[in-house]
């Protein structure tokens, strides 16, 4: 009895692993129908974030970028050193949805074992040049529908999260929220498309946010002295 109590246990739990949807955290797939090719770039001039494929990106687009792709290198230091791969991270997440209704931001979850650095060796922009990486995500089911987006920041060398980041420390950004109906088990996986590129973005130090306080200031009072 109990030796069929722990069969029972096992495969239970072995249901439950495969029931799990599989993702390619991967920005190069080459899958007919679902190709996905992005790329990562500096925070852009004027200080707002950039999102769009570019026409080297899968499937191409028309966006345009300046500067440089993040990492591609193992040069550089600090947070605007973008051609060191060391000095970014990006992680994958996910939650439950409906196919046309994106989750709130706010309740996605990292999918594990989808953290990595960006690469050192060439393909600036990419953090997996190799490709072929599937990971399962416990958040949705095979054949169901998630919420998934792509976070990626400036770690100082591992001691900085994203929301350090989001507070000062340095560039991050996300990508855009999109539903994906994930395969696995009998389904083959499927890419992070329609994921697209997008850029970083920097909190303005305080001393710019002061100056900026300042000068609005002095132009409202210079409005009401014409009236």
């Amino acid at each position: 009895m109990q030796k069929s109590l722990t069969i029972i246990s096992l495969l239970a739990g072995a249901v439950g692993v495969y029931a799990q949807g599989q993702i390619h955290f991967d920005d190069y797939v080459t899958t007919t129908g679902d190709q996905f090719e992005i790329t990562v770039w500096q925070p852009q001039p004027g200080g707002a974030q950039v999102f769009g494929d570019t026409s080297s990106d899968a499937p191409a687009g028309t966006q345009t970028y300046s500067g440089v792709a993040i990492g591609g290198s193992a040069t550089g230091s600090g947070p605007t050193g973008y051609g060191n791969g060391n000095n970014y991270s990006i992680e994958l997440y996910a939650a439950a949805t409906s196919v046309g209704v994106l989750a709130p931001e706010s309740s996605l979850t990292a999918v594990p074992n989808a953290l990595a650095t960006f690469n050192t060796t060439g393909f600036a922009g990419t953090w997996d040049a190799a490709g072929g990486v599937v990971v399962s995500v416990p958040q949705v089911a095979v054949g169901a529908t998630g919420s998934f987006q792509l976070q990626a920041w400036y770690n100082g060398g591992g001691t900085l999260t994203y929301a350090q980041d989001q507070a000062g420390a340095g560039p991050y950004g996300s990508s855009t929220e999109v539903d994906i109906t994930l395969g696995g088990a009998t389904a083959p996986p499927v890419s992070l498309n329609p994921i697209t590129s997008f850029s970083l973005i920097t909190v303005p130090e305080p001393s710019t946010v002061a100056l900026g306080v300042i000068g609005a200031s002095a132009f409202l009072m210079r409005l009401r002295r014409k009236q």
